[in-house]
C-alpha cells in the first residue's frame, strides 16, 4: 500500500474512534479517549518518522511544509485535555476539528504534492515501513 492510502486509512479510522466516542456512554468515554490519544500520536510519529522525513529529503525542503504550527497546536490540545479534570467532551470535539481540517488540508494539499515528488515504487516502499507504526495496526 502506497504511504499516501497509508496516512489517509490512519485519517479514516481516526475519524471512527471520534464518531464511536460520540456514542459511547460515559463510563465508556475515558477508555475511548486514551484510545484516541493514543491513535493521534501514534499517527504523528508516523508520518514524522518515515513520511515527512523523506518528502522532505526528496523536496530539498529545510522547513516543515507548513504543518509544525499546527502540530504544535493539536499537542497543545491533547495536553490540555488529558489535564482537565471529569468530562472532556467538550475538549474532545474540539481537537476532532483540529484533526479532522488536518486531514482534509493534508489529503487536499500535502498528498498530492508528495505523489508529484515521490514515485510509486517510492512511495509503496514508505507504505511498508508505515504499516507497522498505522493506527490499524493497533485497532
Amino acid at each position: 500500500m502506497k504511504a499516501t492510502d497509508v496516512i489517509k486509512r490512519d485519517h479514516r479510522a481516526v475519524e471512527e474512534l471520534f464518531e464511536e466516542f460520540q456514542e459511547a456512554p460515559m463510563e465508556k468515554r475515558e477508555a475511548m479517549e486514551k484510545l484516541i490519544f493514543d491513535a493521534l500520536a501514534r499517527h504523528e510519529r508516523m508520518e514524522d518518522k518515515h513520511f515527512y522525513k523523506a518528502l522532505r529529503k526528496k523536496m530539498g525542503a529545510k522547513d516543515d511544509l507548513g504543518l509544525l504550527a499546527e502540530q504544535k497546536k493539536l499537542e497543545a490540545q491533547v495536553l490540555a485535555a488529558r489535564a482537565l479534570p471529569g468530562d472532556r467532551t467538550e475538549r474532545i470535539m474540539a481537537i476532532m476539528d483540529t484533526v479532522g481540517a488536518h486531514a482534509l488540508m493534508e489529503e487536499n494539499e500535502i498528498l498530492p504534492q508528495a505523489e508529484n515528488f515521490l514515485d510509486n515504487a517510492e512511495l509503496e516502499e514508505l507504505g511498508m515501513k508505515m504499516e507497522p507504526m498505522s493506527v490499524v495496526a493497533m485497532v
